[in-house]
């Protein structure tokens, strides 16, 4: 079973594809989709810097994203009991943890969200970063990794098994335990810190 967690519309058909190609879960970072019937959608709220203010409302939510803007805000969130996920959505060095804040990360119980869409959209470049990144981030001890497509409609779907083989080319490693057992694991430890599993 494939987990999405970065997914932005609960349009009937995208769902229905998303069933299709063997995903089991999802994360919805809008309003509403509460009449999906096809796959169990959670809630995700999404933290940006225009958007720091809705971190109050985290109890309505399941899981709590941020996607940092600077390292030094980075620093606020990774101890922040409210915050799940570190969610990095773009090609950029500067947004990313260091080596010490990913330690930390895993120390708190944070994962690392990976969002393939809008970083796989900068060509070589991307698949740059995103080597990079994984290779960088895989070796920290504890420190929970998972991969979002980023889907907003059916164009943005790809096939699971192709980013499993896509990220095995690129680093070497085996990408099934990112877009299946860790981000249902870390689903399941969001709602448990939110206190509805008790």
């Amino acid at each position: 079973m494939f987990v999405e967690l970065h997914l932005s519309s609960a349009d009937k058909p995208l769902i229905r594809l998303l069933r299709r190609l063997g995903y089991g879960l999802a994360a919805l970072t809008i309003g509403g989709g509460e009449d999906v019937d096809e796959i169990p959608i959670f809630r995700k709220l999404v933290i940006t810097q225009n958007s720091a203010w809705k971190l109050r409302m985290y109890r309505s939510f399941d899981i709590v994203s941020v996607i940092p803007w600077n390292r030094f805000v980075l620093n606020k969130f990774i101890s922040d009991d409210r915050i799940d996920v570190i969610t990095i959505n773009e090609v950029n060095i500067n947004v990313i943890p260091s080596k010490p804040q990913a330690r930390f990360m895993a120390k708190e119980g944070k994962a690392l969200e990976i969002v393939l869409n809008p970083i796989l959209k900068h060509g070589e470049r991307g698949l740059a970063f995103l080597r990079d990144v994984i290779n960088e981030y895989i070796t920290v001890d504890g420190l929970t990794m998972v991969l979002s497509q980023g889907i907003s409609n059916v164009a943005d779907i790809r096939n699971p098994r192709d980013i499993i083989a896509l990220i095995s080319v690129l680093t070497g490693i085996n990408a099934d335990p990112l877009i299946s057992d860790n981000p249902y694991e870390l689903i399941v430890d969001a709602v448990y810190r939110r206190g509805v599993c008790t």
